[in-house]
């Protein structure tokens, strides 16, 4: 077996754990991609831009969204994009804009969205989809309101149609129409936010709007096209991850019914509850991708520009030299070196955002969601995304009440792991 065929997106771990010992930076031939495995690597990878970098532009079969098109404006114009003086730049402007107070009041409103998702499904029997009742509208929703867009009025839905628009045509091979209908979407989005931006540069707000326009940092502030920008990647990388990271954490507190029971008990465990669950569950089968800048060795193997890496957070992040039987889950463990957010430089900017929407989620799930729930994987729907299968639905049973001893058969959707 190798890296990308069927058995290993069904049952990614072993094969992982086969190449980081023996074969760490892996070719995959028919993707023209290599797969590093190892912590050390994929640690200095995130954190070397000088030979490799996350911006898709100089990847040798990158090929461009037609000029003109805000698609292709969007890839020329993102933090990824920026040259490493605007980047951080940028970073320090948006670092500034996350002051103690906004990312308190930013928790706030994930905690309001969390609980209005989550209040329907307490008591609830019979088979509900977690997918379309929780874990999917939660992330648009959060954007939505920490950018300042008000819950009534339809603003909000009308945020969320965007927003799942745009992230549609993010999506690899996505089709004509698809990129199309996005390419729309993203056009609407940004005039939205431009009028935003220069709304509360009148009148600031308590929103993530006004402490980007309001923000200065030795004499600078960050422009709208910037603003743009930064929203724009939030809907990509806030929605759809953290939507499979509540995902996740519900098929690993499911099969791992003593853990689920513990957490329950002691709130307080969840915040580590959430990294552990970020280290074991969210590598799965893929990684996050950069692409060499020059030429380099890595471990013997001959990197050549333009080529892409796929870094294994589902290797890094079970490394046995530096996590301690790294296939447990263990809710004690130090996570300090966990790489999932990245490393360095383009550490993720959403990172409070991300690890708040998943705390906030799992503490709901600790309300509604029975410990004996059964996932019905026989009746999920799944549909491609690129190298994956992502989730359309995900059936649990709250009626099954399996006992806390009961096998728990990881569902089929384990290869959708991010």
């Amino acid at each position: 077996m190798t890296a990308f065929t069927p058995e290993f997106m069904l049952d990614p771990y072993p094969e992982i754990a086969r190449l980081r010992r023996e074969d760490p930076v892996h070719y995959v031939e028919h993707m023209a991609l290599w797969f590093v495995t190892r912590h050390d690597d994929v640690k200095r990878l995130l954190s070397h831009a000088e030979i490799a970098t996350p911006d898709r532009r100089a990847w040798e079969l990158y090929q461009p969204a037609p000029a003109g098109t805000y698609t292709r404006w969007l890839a020329d114009n993102s933090l990824l994009a920026l040259e490493r003086d605007d980047h951080r730049r940028v970073r320090r402007l948006v670092t500034a804009a996350f002051t103690p107070r906004a990312i308190a009041r930013m928790e706030g409103h994930i905690r309001e969205v969390v609980a209005r998702f989550a209040a329907p499904l307490e008591g609830r029997t019979g088979i509900v989809d977690l997918m379309s009742e929780f874990t999917d509208p939660i992330p648009n929703t959060v954007i939505s309101r920490i950018t300042g867009i008000p819950a009534a009025g339809g603003d909000e839905i009308r945020f969320r149609r965007l927003a799942q628009a745009v992230i549609a045509n993010a999506l690899p091979f996505a089709p004509e129409e698809v990129q199309q209908q996005g390419e729309q979407a993203m056009l609407e989005l940004s005039a939205w936010v431009r009028e935003m931006a220069a709304g509360r540069q009148l009148h600031p707000e308590d929103d993530l709007i006004s402490d980007l326009v309001t923000t200065h940092d030795m004499g600078d502030q960050m422009t709208h096209d910037e603003i743009v920008s930064l929203v724009a990647g939030l809907i990509g990388a806030g929605s759809e991850t953290t939507a499979l990271g509540a995902l996740v954490a519900i098929m690993t507190l499911l099969q791992h019914p003593h853990v689920f029971e513990q957490v329950k008990v002691d709130r307080a465990l969840v915040p580590r509850t959430v990294l552990e669950i970020i280290r074991h569950g969210m590598g799965g089968p893929g990684g996050l991708p950069r692409f060499a800048v020059r030429d380099f060795e890595l471990r013997g193997k001959q990197i050549r520009r333009g080529q892409m890496l796929m870094l294994s957070f589902g290797g890094a992040n079970r490394d046995p030299e530096v996590f301690e039987n790294p296939d447990e889950l263990d809710i004690a463990r130090d996570n300090t070196n966990l790489l999932s957010f990245g490393y360095g430089a383009h550490y993720c900017l959403g990172v409070h955002l991300a690890k708040a929407e998943l705390r906030a989620s799992v503490d709901a799930m600790c309300d509604f969601l029975p410990t004996g729930a059964e996932i019905r994987s026989e009746l999920m729907e799944l549909r491609p995304m690129g190298m994956f299968e992502r989730p359309v639905t995900f059936p649990v049973d709250f009626s099954a009440d399996l006992p806390l001893d009961a096998p728990r058969t990881p569902p089929r959707s384990s290869r959708d792991s991010v």
